[in-house]
């Protein structure tokens, strides 16, 4: 049977395909984003001697460890099994710091209005201030982004984890049940070692053993057992053989010649 895709390791993901991955790649464009933004301002305020903000410092922190998250997550998701409160606990963890990014860095821009302005040489005073209030636009957007998707996350992973823990059991998909099931009919079709004596035929039933290649005891030919000859008026004259002639038969549990 072929694997689904988001079936791992042999053990399938609870995530639904869609939504996981559409929030991870909310998660991923903003850190790429923030983490660009923010290496980019804290280069040129070093050099100019300038100290950095602590605003500056959470988001860059905060979007680079989302990027190490992710990476360890789907590595998790592709090769082994991505349990959803361990999802849960890492993804809990980072939004706490997206929103004290985003708060931090809304107090910093409030005072000067940047969100409401134009960001144009003639209502900055040039174009290097223009280019840096556009910065700051798509920082604070693609911040939004980074802790709204992340919250999803957070959403996501707790609905799973009850979902996978009702009743204190894990709940096998019906795929799954059918491929168990079939393995299950394969396994009880499997022989032990050796061959397993069939069941004795009444003396009334006709059976298939009655023919020359038949069914005898262990011991081999009975002494008793009337024994034709190979002509074919054999069986109508119903005489007894000096020795019995030899037989490749089923004997118990191995042939005899």
């Amino acid at each position: 049977m072929a694997l689904k895709r988001n079936k791992r390791g042999g053990r399938p993901s609870p995530y639904p395909r869609i939504p996981f991955h559409a929030l991870r790649a909310g998660q991923l464009l903003s850190s790429i984003v923030v983490s660009g933004i923010m290496g980019y301002f804290m280069y040129y305020l070093r050099k100019e001697h300038y100290s950095v903000p602590w605003t500056f410092i959470v988001l860059m922190s905060v979007s680079l460890g989302t990027v190490g998250i992710l990476a360890l997550t789907i590595i998790l998701y592709n090769f082994t099994y991505l349990s959803p409160r361990f999802n849960l606990v890492l993804n809990g963890a980072i939004t706490f710091f997206w929103a004290l990014g985003l708060a931090l860095l809304s107090w910093g821009v409030s005072t000067s209005h940047v969100l409401h302005r134009q960001c144009s040489g003639q209502e900055w005073g040039g174009v290097t201030r223009a280019g840096v209030c556009r910065d700051y636009k798509a920082l604070w957007s693609m911040t939004l982004v980074g802790t709204v998707s992340t919250f999803g996350a957070v959403l996501l992973d707790a609905h799973i984890y009850r979902k996978t823990n009702r009743q204190g059991k894990y709940l096998m998909p019906e795929d799954d049940k059918d491929a168990q099931r079939l393995k299950d009919m394969k396994s009880t079709r499997v022989r032990s070692e050796g061959y397993a004596a069939p069941l004795e035929e009444n003396a009334s039933d006709g059976s298939v053993f009655d023919s020359g290649i038949g069914y005898h005891n262990r011991y081999g030919v009975n002494e008793n057992q009337e024994v034709y000859g190979s002509s074919p008026l054999g069986g109508l004259m119903n005489h007894k053989s000096p020795q019995p002639t030899p037989d490749m038969g089923y004997h118990g549990q191995f042939f005899r010649d």
